[in-house]
């Protein structure tokens, strides 16, 4: 019914195709990379960092390396020296000592007081074109590296001096990093992070590592009561890594001879339907099977119970000579049974019915209740108010925001509910009588500020008269910049809200990638966090950030969704027709643009009014059609 109306709208619109231009900046750091010879945490290593600027790098220029304050350089001067950083352009060494530049010779700084830097200022003869190959060595792989070596003497004896070592210290944390680079010539004309991942070491020994420990089952369901009317219900279970799981009808069936295969398995969630029987009590026995072929020797027991089937007369017939006070009257047809199975659309319309008049009861739902300036017919749970059509599932959602925050649950872009995360964070609310149907649901918190987190959205369906539930949503930060926009120099505030006592994590780069930089924050028990960013050196362009929260017992939040910023102008922010974000530009999409039509979009997010003229409309549909994907 609602694809129907939908594309009716769609079938009575005119429409134009709108093509906006986009800009695009050129980068001024290309193809740039650092090769390191040893990615172990803690460990020293040579780094060898690549890149390619885009512009003219004159004479006198300063190329600075900046290492993060977990990274260090070797404190040895002896076997880590300015020999042990060389320059080369397009595959040709550069020479360099620690003086002054002078025409022919660069100059080396190596700083290991306060921030370790590596400076490198080229002579005052030399000038690099644009897109000329820079590499810059710094370790005891350069050209003039000295070795391990014996000297020989008539009074000593011989000596054997040792080689030069690699000079930089990795942080001790796992993951990614960024070592800062910035190329100065007469101000800030290039810069980039570059980005390294630190992994543990992997040795291969004598050992035989095959683990022999069959799935863990857990999360079974249903595991309440289904309706009598149900003839198929889907049932599920998950299991502590990917595997394949089967299931029987009789107990204490091997795994190899079960004749039920899950139609939804080979991962971490399975599911499949089965079909029921009224007044039943429904058992399915589940074993499985790892990569490993560690297979369960014991069931795991799904176990629910099918209630009869309703006997009850269906109401026909509804007496208009009901007893509401309103205008109208109400059905007051009669039946026996609890609840007869065409009692949802059978029973009689009741004339146009007062504001008070309330719905007589029948063997099927009873006639609805009397409203103002409606008819609808008796029975059932179809109600045309709610952002869904009612009927028997259930959907609970939980997770973690930050404390106080208001959690608010979308169904197909629309509000549904919210409610207050407690103390902890801790939220948990309960969506009663959804339709069947696939949906995709939305999760978003708003801080005491009223900023708005991400969206977190997830799309699934509900098949059935089952509990169904996603836990462990956690809320992305709330992420709010000020001044926006700054200008160049300027300071800004960032501030939010996020996981309590958790390390924030703040990503920063320009709208092409380039210039990323990291941040870090702690935020308080109830949420808070603050950060400063110094904008000194920034070039006058859009920028983004996004950030994430982790906290000490390992929950953490994905990253947020960019929130941009200009310095020196206004932002340019993209345009987003995925309005409920789950991928795809299609009817769903289509359904809650015109939820909003002709209005401003309220508090849609991404919004509705995807061009922010103040109304969605036509020009709004236009951008939706060209990015359809169906």
């Amino acid at each position: 019914m609602k694809t129907v109306r939908i594309l009716g709208l769609m079938l009575g619109l005119w429409f134009v195709l709108l093509s906006t231009p986009t800009s695009v900046d050129a980068a001024n750091i290309a193809r740039y990379s650092n090769v390191l010879s040893d990615s172990a945490p803690a460990q020293f290593s040579n780094h060898s960092f690549r890149f390619q600027p885009t512009v003219e790098v004159g004479s006198g220029a300063l190329i600075q390396i900046t290492l993060p304050g977990d990274f260090a350089l070797s404190s040895d001067t002896e076997l880590f020296s300015e020999r042990n950083v060389q320059l080369y352009i397009n595959g040709i060494p550069r020479v360099a000592s620690s003086t002054s530049p002078v025409p022919g010779v660069d100059q080396v700084v190596i700083n290991r007081v306060g921030i370790d830097q590596i400076q490198y200022v080229l002579a005052p003869d030399a000038a690099i074109s644009a897109n000329s190959r820079f590499e810059l060595r710094v370790g005891n792989h350069t050209s003039l590296s000295l070795p391990e070596r014996t000297l020989v003497s008539t009074t000593t004896g011989t000596t054997t001096l040792a080689a030069d070592i690699e000079p930089i210290r990795n942080s001790s944390d796992l993951g990614t990093h960024e070592i800062s680079m910035e190329i100065f010539d007469g101000g800030l004309i290039a810069d980039t992070d570059f980005v390294v991942f630190l992994n543990e070491k992997v040795g291969i020994g004598p050992v035989d590592t095959t683990e022999e420990i069959p799935p863990f089952r857990f999360n079974g369901a249903p595991t309440s009561t289904v309706g009598g009317t149900t003839l198929s219900v889907e049932i599920s279970l998950e299991t502590n890594e990917l595997a394949v799981c089967k299931y029987d009808l009789v107990a204490s069936t091997t795994f190899a001879v079960q004749p039920f295969i899950f139609s939804s398995t080979g991962q971490l969630v399975h599911t499949t339907v089965v079909s029921v029987t009224p007044d039943s009590l429904q058992r399915f026995f589940v074993r499985c099977i790892d990569d490993e072929d560690n297979f369960n020797i014991t069931d795991y027991l799904i176990e629910f119970t099918v209630s009869a089937q309703p006997t009850g007369t269906s109401n026909t017939d509804g007496d208009v000579s009901g007893d509401g006070t309103g205008s109208g009257n109400d059905g007051t047809g009669s039946g026996s049974g609890g609840g007869g199975t065409s009692g949802a659309s059978e029973g009689q319309e009741p004339t146009a019915g007062g504001s008070t008049g309330s719905g007589g009861s029948g063997g099927g739902g009873g006639g609805g209740s009397g409203r103002d300036n409606d008819n609808e017919a008796g029975g059932g749970f179809e109600s045309s108010d709610g952002p869904f059509e009612s009927g028997d599932g259930r959907v609970t959602i939980s997770g973690t925001a930050f404390p106080g925050a208001t959690v608010t649950i979308l169904a197909d872009g629309q509000r549904v509910d919210t409610v207050t995360a407690n103390n902890s964070g801790v939220y948990s609310i309960t969506i009663d009588e959804i339709a069947r149907g696939a949906y995709t649901f939305g999760v978003f918190a708003s801080d005491a500020a009223g900023t708005r987190s991400t969206t977190f959205s997830t799309s699934f369906t509900i098949s059935g008269a089952r509990a169904s539930r996603l836990s462990n949503i956690n809320i992305p930060p709330t992420i709010l910049i000020t001044p926006n926009p700054a200008e160049p120099g300027e300071t800004l505030e960032l501030s939010g809200y996020a996981l309590p006592d958790a390390t924030v994590t703040i990503a920063i780069d320009r709208d092409d990638g380039s210039g990323a930089r990291s941040l870090t924050a702690l935020s308080d028990s109830r949420g808070r966090w603050t950060s400063s960013l110094d904008t000194t050196g920034f070039a006058r362009d859009t920028y983004r950030a996004r950030v994430r929260a982790e906290q000490v017992d390992g929950a953490r939040t994905n990253l947020s969704d960019y929130t941009f910023f200009g310095i020196g102008q206004a932002a340019d922010r993209p345009l987003s027709p995925d309005l409920n974000r789950d991928g795809s530009v299609n009817l769903i999409d289509f359904s809650i643009m015109l939820f909003w039509w002709q209005t401003d979009g309220g508090d849609s997010e991404p919004p509705a009014d995807i061009n922010q003229d103040g109304n969605v409309s036509l020009t709004d549909f236009s951008i939706l059609l060209f990015n359809w994907t169906g």
